[in-house]
């Protein structure tokens, strides 16, 4: 069904809201509702011809108004804690909803992990009621359903944040840190001067990340929040496994007290305990919206499986809702826009469907066996012979795509956790590397890492991590390379070297074998 909307930007609330222009949009059944569909059904009416669309800014674009909304929402939010026990208040409560994505505690993860470093002020919980049991501890990771759950629980976390601060045009900032690694100066101040002059304590604050972070001398190093190696994919669960490692996983270590899994976003079960945790995860589905806007119709999910699982969650009112994920797919369904901001695709050129970007290898190319990771820079060299590499690079395009070359590292295995990101470079002769990406250790403290849904493909193992080489191994030419992997603390300032140090000699790191798929 097409219908016309007419030409006309009104600015609401300080710019929170916005009746967006746009004309002769075309748009699904589902799209067109005024809400997702469910259990508890929210009305609205849509007058012929227009519709609102909130945007989403950059914390650092918003007015005084909009911070002052969200630090009190947030506030009210850490108050309703204290309500009783399964009441629409602790529903809406910060603990409730820090739980919903994950906890220590039974039913969830072990709660040994509170033992960690920078877990202060956290408990070990456990589900005592039937809305807890169908809402707490359903984080999507290593799943399918990574980015779609999170944007279900977003919307839902913005209504009850709404609700909290007594304002509807209140939405979500996001943490645009390829355009600003530093952690937002909003996060970090421990006071602030309130609307009546005083001095009051920052409900975005928390002791429990980097130091260097929180005190504004450091900020995440620039391949931690790289966007390259997802922005490369052509299909769904390719990116949505490339998107969830870098920026995100390795995001939530660098912010760590001391990487993964320590300090509340170092660890899946403690992260939604910190505020930037949800400005983090808006910037995740915004990069996830201008990755589909390249082609939409043919990189949204479209297993039927897929879209018809539901997930629960708890509206502004603190009431129950059972959401289907087709019905909260898109932008558009749920009446939300995101304001510019970086990592996005240099071009935003309409492509014909593909092959789904070939997510079978059509070649496999074995480069080195078991290695174990050296306590400082690991060297390995990569066997490629010169009709291999003529092979990988001047493969002919199928279907209109040129295939890729995809490193992948499986087996990857440890001990101990390690403590450090780990930054994966293609080195060329002189010595000159290109930077893959980021190994990460968050996931492997999900309570749902490597759950598989019926019917549907995963993410790929925890164990097993791929990179998109194509452009590097153009880049460094001839065949004397090596794969080359450093420590890195996810933060400037802190040398490989440095960051060795932080390594305990129990770690063990290591991995089965790499190899180059062709795709």
């Amino acid at each position: 069904m097409s219908y016309m909307v007419k030409a006309r930007l009104t600015a609401l609330h300080g710019g929170a809201a916005m009746l967006l222009a746009i004309g002769s949009l075309a748009q699904p059944a589902a799209a067109q509702s005024a809400a997702p569909t469910g259990k508890k059904i929210q009305k609205a009416r849509i007058t012929p011809g227009r519709f609102f669309i909130a945007q989403r800014k950059s914390i650092l674009q918003l007015t005084a108004h909009e911070l002052a909304s969200l630090r009190k929402g947030v506030a009210q939010m850490k108050a309703w804690n204290s309500e009783p026990r399964g009441s629409a208040n602790y529903r809406r409560s910060w603990i409730y909803w820090a739980n919903m994505h994950a906890y220590f505690g039974t039913g969830c993860a072990n709660v040994s992990g509170l033992s960690a470093a920078g877990m202060s002020g956290l408990t070990a919980q456990a589900k005592s009621n039937a809305d807890e049991n169908a809402t707490w501890c359903t984080c999507q990771h290593g799943t399918v359903q990574f980015l779609t759950w999170h944007r279900m629980y977003l919307y839902y976390f913005e209504k009850v944040l709404q609700s909290a601060a007594g304002d509807p045009n209140l939405r979500l900032p996001f943490w645009d840190y390829e355009g600003n690694a530093q952690m937002p100066a909003a996060y970090r101040e421990q006071k602030y001067i309130n609307a009546n002059g005083q001095s009051v304590a920052n409900p975005l604050y928390i002791p429990n990340r980097q130091a260097q972070l929180n005190a504004g001398t450091s900020n995440l190093a620039a391949s931690v929040v790289s966007t390259t190696n997802a922005m490369q994919q052509t299909s769904y669960n390719p990116f949505n496994s490339a998107i969830e490692q870098t920026p995100h996983g390795a995001v939530h270590c660098a912010v760590g007290v001391a990487n993964c899994p320590t300090g509340y976003m170092g660890a899946v079960p403690a992260a939604g305990n910190d505020p930037i945790f949800y400005t983090h995860h808006t910037n995740i589905d915004r990069l996830y919206e201008c990755w589909l806007k390249v082609n939409q119709a043919a990189r949204l999910p479209s297993n039927p499986s897929q879209l018809a699982q539901t997930f629960n969650f708890i509206d502004g009112t603190g009431a129950l809702v059972t959401r289907k994920v087709g019905d909260m797919l898109t932008t558009a369904q749920l009446h939300y826009s995101y304001a510019a901001g970086g990592g996005c695709p240099a071009t935003l050129k309409i492509k014909l469907p593909t092959l789904l970007l070939q997510e079978r290898p059509l070649r496999v190319y074995q480069v080195t066996g078991a290695t174990p990771l050296r306590l400082g820079t690991t060297v390995v060299p990569l066997k490629i012979a010169p009709d291999v590499r003529k092979d990988m690079l001047g493969a002919a395009p199928r279907n209109g795509e040129t295939p890729r070359s995809v490193l992948v590292i499986d087996g990857l295995a440890y001990d101990e956790a390690p403590g450090v990101l780990y930054e994966v470079y293609i080195q060329g002769s002189g010595g000159k590397r290109v930077l893959l990406g980021v190994i990460n250790f968050f996931n492997l403290t999900a309570p749902h890492a490597g759950h598989d849904m019926a019917g549907m493909a995963a993410n790929a193992p925890d164990d097993q991590k791929t990179f998109d080489a194509t452009e590097a191994l153009k880049a460094l030419g001839g065949t004397d390379t090596a794969l080359v992997i450093e420590p890195s603390s996810g933060v400037t300032g802190t040398s490989p070297d440095a960051a060795a140090k932080q390594i305990s000699p129990r770690a063990n790191v290591r991995f089965r074998s790499a190899r180059i798929e062709l795709r």
